[in-house]
């Protein structure tokens, strides 16, 4: 039975965004000599993977020659929304306060951390009064 594709981004699929986002586009090539160094991920295994990520929404592809070069359709925030968003209807029934709850529980936030917190939640209620 073959795996459900995650419709959010593998560690492997993120290693590769990160070099993309970081440089705007670039094609398979260079994003190989990008991870080289961090995680030998082999040129083909890349390839397929930058595909799946153009199938998956996150990438656009244009054809310079014989070069195909990727860029990112979707910017890291979004990414991480969508991520969030994924792990809340997973985990935590869509509830950001349990989510965040949570958090709080597992983390020995320093005082400073929850004063930031707190104004940053007033900060988000601002708008809605």
């Amino acid at each position: 039975m073959a795996r459900k594709k995650s419709p959010t981004l593998t560690d492997a699929e993120h290693r590769i965004m990160e070099v993309l986002w970081e440089k705007g586009f670039a094609t398979v090539a260079d994003v190989a000599e990008a991870l080289a160094g961090k995680d030998g991920t082999a040129y083909t295994t890349i390839l397929t993977l930058m595909r799946i990520l153009r199938e998956k929404g996150y990438l656009d592809c244009r054809k310079e020659g014989r070069a195909h070069v990727y860029q990112p359709r979707i910017n890291r925030e979004t990414a991480a929304r969508k991520a969030v968003r994924q792990l809340l209807a997973k985990f935590f029934a869509g509830s950001p306060s349990e989510l965040v709850l949570a958090f709080l529980k597992d983390e020995d936030l320093s005082p400073d951390e929850i004063d930031e917190l707190r104004k940053k939640i007033l900060e988000s209620e601002e708008p809605r009064r």
